[in-house]
């Protein structure tokens, strides 16, 4: 199972070490999706239902900065997926479930964002952060696309991911 904080440090650390890590990690972002809950709360009281409304179209429809230097599809894949090994590590669990040239599958067991925001009742918002994962692979390579058909937030077992290169 990947995702240990030992999977992109130069020098392990013992199981213990990285448990305060983690706890500092999780502290840090209760802190900050907390935030965004009474942000949410408040747009929600000032303007009514509308405000999550925005939220939602905001997410679907965020742009990311266009990738400059867009290879071949499957090599961006490659790299795309390995940036996710690395900024995915102590905040989440996974599974490498499938690894061929042209597609890449995820099981992921742990998600702290779906933890913490479980644990505030906002799921929802939750969701509205994994609405970006299809619009951000793009960004990556135009070629590239994104699959999901259970996830964490929703109280499933797993997200199960799959990026592919189209066609």
């Amino acid at each position: 199972m990947a995702g240990s904080l030992n999977d992109i440090l130069p020098e392990p650390i013992s199981p213990e070490n990285e448990a305060v890590l983690l706890d500092l990690l999780r502290r840090k972002m209760a802190v900050s999706l907390g935030l965004a809950v009474d942000l949410l709360h408040a747009m929600e009281q000032r303007f009514g239902a509308e405000a999550r409304e925005v939220i939602r179209e905001m997410a679907q429809n965020q742009e990311f900065e266009v990738n400059e230097e867009m290879g071949e599809p499957e090599a961006d894949l490659r790299k795309f997926c390995e940036m996710i090994d690395r900024v995915a590590v102590g905040s989440h669990r996974w599974e490498h479930v499938l690894d061929e040239p042209d597609r890449i599958g995820y099981c992921f067991t742990r998600c702290m964002y779906a933890e913490i925001l479980r644990e505030l009742e906002e799921p929802e918002l939750g969701l509205v952060m994994c609405a970006r994962d299809g619009p951000w692979v793009k960004s990556f390579n135009t070629r590239l696309y994104f699959q999901r058909t259970k996830t964490l937030m929703e109280g499933n077992d797993a997200c199960d991911h799959i990026f592919y290169v189209e066609g």
